[in-house]
C-alpha cells in the first residue's frame, strides 16, 4: 500500500492506539497507548492529520488548573480505512479495541472492585 508519508514502527504504534481505541485521544493518552515518548508523537500526530486521517480540536472545557488545555484527535472515515489496511499489511493483524467506559463492569460493592479492574 502506498501512503503519503513514511510508515515506521512508532507510527503502527500510533495507528494502532486508535484502532483499539473507540473514543477521541489526546496526544499524551496516544503516547502512553504507544508506549513512546510525546517528543515522538506530535510529529506522527502531524503528519497523519496532513495526510487527512486525523482530525483534531482543542477542548472546550476549562482544563483544571495545572493543566494546559488538551487537543483531541480523531481518525477520520477514510484514515480508519487507510490505517487498518496498513497496520494488517505491516503487522498482520488488527489491535484488540478496548471496552468503552460505558461497557465496562462496575461493581455494586466495594468487594467486587478486584474483579472490574478498578
Amino acid at each position: 500500500m502506498r501512503t503519503p508519508f513514511r510508515i515506521t514502527a512508532a507510527t503502527l504504534d500510533v495507528l494502532e492506539a486508535f484502532l483499539a481505541s473507540r473514543d477521541e485521544l489526546h496526544g499524551f493518552a496516544v503516547a502512553r497507548a504507544a508506549g513512546k515518548a510525546t517528543g515522538s508523537i506530535y510529529p506522527i500526530l502531524g503528519r497523519l492529520e496532513q495526510a487527512g486521517w486525523l482530525i483534531s480540536h482543542w477542548e472546550t472545557e476549562n482544563p483544571s488548573e495545572g493543566r494546559p488545555r488538551r487537543r483531541f484527535y480523531t481518525l477520520t472515515p477514510d484514515g480508519t480505512e487507510q490505517a487498518r489496511a496498513v497496520v494488517i499489511e505491516r503487522r498482520g493483524k488488527l489491535p484488540s479495541p478496548h471496552l468503552p467506559p460505558s461497557a465496562k463492569p462496575w461493581p455494586a460493592f466495594g468487594f467486587l472492585t478486584r474483579w472490574a479492574g478498578a
